[in-house]
C-alpha cells in the first residue's frame, strides 16, 4: 500500500468539507460524476483543481462501472463518490460492491481500453485501494494537493 496515500485518508476520515453522492451504476454514472464534482469545486473555490478532479473522477466511475459490478447488467447496482477536503488537500473516494482490488493494466499504447489507473496515477499525488471492512466491496481513493493561492503581483 502506498504509504502517502495511506497518511491522507485522514482527508476523507476527519474532513473539513466532504460531500458524497450516490449513482446508479450505468453508462450515465462518469458524466453525472464529473458534474457532481465540478459542482463542489465550484462551492468550495477548489475550480483551479477541476480539470486533475474531473480526469480521476471519471477514470474511477468509469472503472467502477465496468469492473465493480457484483451483479447481472440492468440490474440495479450504486457506486458512492465522496469528495472531501482537510489541510490542502482533496481527496476522492470510489466505493462499488466488487471485492477484486483494481490492478494497473500493461498493454499496447494502441489498446482501447487500460489505462485509466495509469492516469490515476499519473494525475494524482497518490492514490490507493483497500477492501472495506464489513466486506461488501472496496474503497479506491485518490488524493491531491492544492495549488498554493499566491496573490496576484
Amino acid at each position: 500500500m502506498n504509504i502517502a496515500a495511506l497518511a491522507m485518508e485522514a482527508v476523507i476520515e476527519r474532513a473539513e468539507l466532504q460531500s458524497s453522492v450516490s449513482l446508479s451504476s450505468d453508462d450515465l454514472a462518469p458524466r453525472r460524476a464529473r458534474a457532481f464534482a465540478r459542482t463542489t469545486l465550484t462551492e468550495w473555490g477548489l475550480d483551479a483543481l477541476a480539470d486533475r478532479v474531473l480526469l480521476i473522477v471519471s477514470e474511477l466511475v468509469t472503472n467502477a462501472r465496468r469492473h465493480g459490478r457484483t451483479k447481472d447488467e440492468g440490474l440495479l447496482e450504486e457506486i458512492t463518490m465522496t469528495i472531501s477536503y482537510r489541510n490542502d488537500v482533496v481527496g476522492i473516494e470510489l466505493e462499488d460492491n466488487s471485492c477484486q482490488l483494481p490492478s494497473p493494466r500493461t498493454g499496447p499504447i494502441s489498446g482501447l481500453n487500460g489505462r485509466g489507473l495509469h492516469i490515476v496515477a499519473a494525475e494524482a499525488d497518490a492514490w490507493t485501494s483497500h477492501l472495506k471492512p464489513d466486506g461488501t466491496g472496496k474503497r479506491v481513493l485518490a488524493f491531491l494537493h492544492c495549488p498554493s493561492m499566491l496573490p496576484a503581483v
